[in-house]
């Protein structure tokens, strides 16, 4: 804060620097100048008529030229007798009002802590934002309250339910917003991703049933052709499965992230990729979710503590859910062990064979998010009092060691 201050009083006296010489009174020189080019040029002038002139036309021109001078002068003089004191006061006044003025308003309208140099501001976002962003969020569902046929109002609030992971409140939010605009495909597509969201992950049944809706309006619906294949591979009809993929594929150009992945999800559900099922068992039904009946599976060990202050909310049979998630991509977990509190600390191993749909391990991602919840309500999907605790977006090795701490309450 003090850097801030003294940074705004260096610039504060520089500009006042530019206003020195009128608050002084200093004249400019240019009167004395003026005066003597007059009276340089008249004696040219003079001698120039001297030159070719006499007698009475040169004492003639000469007079004239006597009261041109004259009349210069008088001219000059009086432009340069302007009272000094004229216009210092209202500048003074100025100089002293506008600063104290701009202080006065942002004092009102601003905030001095965002002034402060030595402010960390990647813990202040992290210390602030969720609770703020809830703010925002409880505030939107108060105004779609007083004005339900806001169309835009719901999806925005679903999305951000969403983004926050509150799934049931994002599926409620879809429905309302469904209910306004029954045919919009877009309205449809995100409630059937939060749907599928909120029962875990699962898109097999209705999810899937709303995706074949929008499909039979748009074949390149994106979202639903994904909701669709993953429906599909999680009813073990992978035949279907893959086309719906490599429709999706289709749509994104070769060699893009969205291509590799995809192609690797495909790779999954043929049998031909790391981790994936083989024909034969694919046929015969015993896919072993996804994971070949031999070969290397990754898998971590994670180690889950609660911190001190937190003991005190938590029962000893509260439902703790250990998992793992892609650090971008679906949210659903990759894996996933359920534990007790009193079972903490705890060390558990998270692996392949825990892939709740084809093509969706930690095999198939670069960087996870590992993570821990104490459920309350013992429900999978975070819920306000809930306590959790996650890693960075971490590139994770076969066979590693990680360790979470639960150290955080949901808001």
């Amino acid at each position: 804060m003090i850097g801030f201050w003294i940074l705004a009083v260096s610039l504060l006296v520089a500009a006042y620097a530019l206003f020195l010489p009128a608050l002084l009174g200093k004249r400019n020189s240019s009167t004395v100048d003026r005066q003597r080019l007059n009276l340089m040029l008249h004696q040219q002038r003079s001698d120039d008529l001297a030159g070719e002139y006499n007698g009475e036309e040169l004492a003639g021109l000469q007079a004239e030229l006597d009261k041109d001078l004259l009349g210069d002068l008088a001219a000059t003089e009086n432009t340069g007798k302007a009272p000094i004191g004229k216009g210092r006061v209202p500048l003074a006044v100025a100089l002293v009002v506008a600063p104290l003025l701009g202080v006065m308003v942002y004092s009102m309208l601003g905030r001095f802590d965002l002034a402060d140099f030595r402010a960390q501001p990647e813990a202040h976002q992290q210390a602030n934002a969720e609770p703020e962003f809830q703010e925002m969020i409880d505030r939107l569902a108060e105004r779609l309250k007083k004005n339900p046929d806001d169309l835009k109002g719901w999806l925005l609030l679903g999305r951000s339910y969403q983004q926050t992971e509150q799934f049931d409140l994002a599926v409620n939010v879809y429905a309302q917003a469904m209910k306004l605009e029954p045919e919009n495909i877009e309205v449809k597509a995100v409630y059937a991703e939060s749907l599928g969201e909120s029962l875990g992950g699962s898109y097999a049944g209705e999810p899937a049933q709303l995706a074949a809706e929008i499909l039979a309006k748009n074949p390149k619906h994106h979202t639903a052709l994904w909701i669709a294949g993953a429906g599909a591979a999680q009813k073990g009809d992978y035949a279907k499965a893959i086309a719906y993929i490599e429709t999706l594929r289709g749509e994104f150009p070769k060699g893009s992230p969205d291509d590799k992945h995809l192609t690797e999800v495909i790779a999954e559900i043929k049998g031909e990729g790391k981790g994936a099922v083989s024909a034969a068992n694919a046929t015969d039904g015993n896919a072993n979710n996804g994971l070949p009946a031999t070969g290397e599976q990754k898998s971590i060990k994670v180690k889950v503590g609660l911190a001190a202050p937190l003991k005190a909310k938590a029962a000893p049979d509260d439902t703790v859910f250990i998992f793992a998630r892609a650090a971008s991509g679906p949210p659903m977990p990759l894996a996933i062990v359920k534990k007790k509190v009193k079972d903490l600390p705890v060390e558990v191993t998270l692996d392949d064979s825990m892939s709740m749909m084809q093509g969706m391990n930690l095999s198939a991602f670069d960087k996870l998010v590992i993570g821990a919840r104490i459920s309350k309500t013992g429900q999978a999907m975070p819920q306000p009092g809930d306590l959790q605790g996650l890693t960075q977006p971490t590139e994770i090795e076969n066979g590693g060691a990680y360790a979470v701490d639960i150290r955080e309450e949901v808001k």
